[in-house]
């Protein structure tokens, strides 16, 4: 389908930098969907997989032009296999973190993400934090050079992903404080966070200066803002009370009776007000 210029422009007011999901624009290509996206008033899309893009540079360009940002994109690790958890992965990690840097520059991001791999039982969770962090620092460096943040995330073993090594908020923190670069961040996904540990916006907000970027969906069923038990207005406003200018990233699956218009009238109703 074309791109539809003449529509409403429906985030044109939105207090926060939120992205769409570029896989919600169906049928256009990666350039045309950010002119989609223009067009619908938001500023911002977010595709994990975008580093591998072949269309990159004309992308950026095509952002650059229309004032649209560039979510996280992914970078090394894994969520159950191999990660910085083990020391062995490290030559890896800084490979695959000069090749994010790389696709990030072509793309026009400023964010790169990292899973730090599955639980290891050869060794103690703590060592397993602290070769995250040593790897934190051996890439540091290169990440301060470019300009790139690099964001861990952390996420919920409840329902989703049993195994995973980097869980809570402070384990979030904690692990940033130890590597201590400006460039190495954590992750806030809420969905994951209200799942580990609820209380999501005094959590964000005591760690606000380790978080880097934020992932967002309803509790449960991972849906769409008001299909669940989160109050997306109140925690959007929390967002930018606290100061946060970076991007908060939609990662749902929404629901198949919703269309794409009636979904980004919710999102634009939440973050404005």
């Amino acid at each position: 389908m074309p791109v539809n210029y003449d529509v409403e422009k429906i985030g044109a007011n939105m207090k926060i930098k939120l992205a769409v999901m570029s896989g919600w624009f169906g049928g256009l290509n990666h350039v045309e969907m950010v002119e989609q996206v223009a067009a619908y008033g938001f500023h911002a899309f977010e595709n994990l997989g975008a580093g591998k893009w072949e269309d990159k540079e004309a992308v950026r360009a095509k952002c650059e032009e229309l004032g649209v940002e560039v979510g996280a994109i992914s970078c090394s690790g894994s969520i159950n296999g191999d990660g910085p958890v083990n020391p062995a992965f490290h030559d890896k990690f800084e490979s695959d973190v000069k090749e994010a840097i790389r696709n990030a520059k072509l793309l026009g991001t400023k964010v790169v993400l990292v899973t730090v791999g599955g639980l290891r039982y050869d060794m103690t969770q703590e060592q397993q934090l602290e070769n995250v962090a040593i790897a934190g620092r051996r890439v540091a460096p290169l990440l301060e050079d470019a300009g790139i943040t690099l964001v861990y995330e952390t996420l919920n073993i409840k329902v989703d992903h049993a195994g995973y090594a980097l869980v809570t908020s402070k384990q979030g923190s904690d692990l940033v404080k130890a590597i201590d670069s400006p460039n190495v961040k954590f992750l806030f996904d809420i969905y994951h966070q209200q799942i580990t540990e609820g209380d999501v916006i005094r959590n964000f907000t005591t760690y606000k200066n380790e978080i880097g970027h934020f992932h967002f969906g309803d509790n449960p069923g991972r849906r769409e803002p008001g299909t669940g038990e989160l109050n997306y207005k109140q925690i959007f406003k929390a967002i930018d009370a606290m100061g946060y200018k970076g991007i908060v990233s939609s990662e749902f699956s929404k629901s198949k009776d919703l269309s794409l218009e009636g979904l980004l009238k919710i999102l634009a109703d939440c973050a404005t007000w």
